[in-house]
This record gives structure tokens, C-alpha cells and sequence, in this order.
């Protein structure tokens, strides 16, 4: 008899999914992870449940759990630790492909945020090049025109 699996692991697993709801290409993603990573944890749970050192292992696990409620006989330990298992490996897959699917929209963010300061950046230099010509053109007037005054005050200045 299969006991069933760990409402931690669904819980987690349902906030895994609910943090990637604003994703939906994540979690179509996320959803192919892990059930491609549930034959890899078929292999591990028949090969864990082969191995004598894992069944001792489990059977002194339910031991220490073991109350007038619950007594598991080998059997059941060994399969309970498998199931275990299985799970844990369907976890630490989804959870690092989360992981990395996190850091990965991560980087993107920031390489986004530092295009943006460029694109600004080099606007803020075109407008300056721009203000900078436009400036030296205003000054190169000013100049002729204070040539013209000069030469009207002088004009001005002469006796008739």
C-alpha cells in the first residue's frame, strides 16, 4: 500500500506555481521540468529501493516516528521512503530549474535596466553635442552683432 505524498511537497509545489502564474511561458516550462523529471525519479526510487543500506535506512526512520497510531512494518517504511524519495527528487528539480529561471529573468531585467541608462545616456550626449553647436552658433552672433553696435556707436560717435 502506497501512502500518499507530503502535503508539504503539494504546497510548495502550489506556491511554486502561483509565483509563476505572471509567467505563463515559466510555468508551461516548470510543468515539462518536472514531469520530465519524474522517470529519473522512478529510477532512483526502484534503485533506492534495491539498496539494503536505504531500506535500513528508512526502517530506522520509521522507528524513530513510530507511535501507538502509526507502526510501519518494513515494507511499508521501505516504500514510504521511496515515495519520499521521489518526490524530493521532483523538487529539487523543479526548484532548481526555478532557481535558475529566476536568476536568468533576473540578469535580463538588469542587462534591460542598463540598456536603458545607455539609450538615455547616449541621448543625454547628443543633446549636449547639439546644445554645445547651437551654443557656439548663438555666441559666433553675439559677436558679429557687437561687431554691428560697435561700428553703428562709432557711426553714431563721428561728427557730421
Amino acid at each position: 500500500q502506497r501512502l500518499p505524498a507530503p502535503v508539504a511537497y503539494k504546497s510548495a509545489f502550489a506556491m511554486v506555481v502561483l509565483m509563476l502564474a505572471r509567467l505563463p511561458i515559466g510555468k508551461l516550462a516548470l510543468l515539462g521540468i518536472r514531469q520530465a523529471a519524474r522517470p529519473v525519479a522512478k529510477v532512483a526510487m526502484a534503485a533506492a529501493e534495491r539498496s539494503k543500506t536505504f531500506q535500513e535506512c528508512c526502517v530506522s526512520a520509521s522507528r524513530l516516528m513510530q507511535t501507538d497510531r502509526l507502526k510501519l512494518p518494513h515494507d511499508q517504511a521501505v516504500q514510504a521512503g521511496c515515495t519520499m524519495l521521489g518526490e524530493a527528487v521532483v523538487f529539487g528539480v523543479s526548484a532548481t530549474a526555478l532557481i535558475y529561471e529566476y536568476h536568468r529573468s533576473k540578469d535580463a531585467e538588469r542587462q534591460r535596466q542598463e540598456d536603458a541608462r545607455e539609450e538615455v545616456r547616449r541621448e543625454a550626449l547628443t543633446h549636449h553635442a547639439e546644445l554645445r553647436a547651437r551654443l557656439a552658433l548663438l555666441e559666433h552672433e553675439i559677436k558679429g552683432q557687437r561687431e554691428e553696435m560697435a561700428a553703428v556707436r562709432a557711426e553714431v560717435a563721428r561728427p557730421k
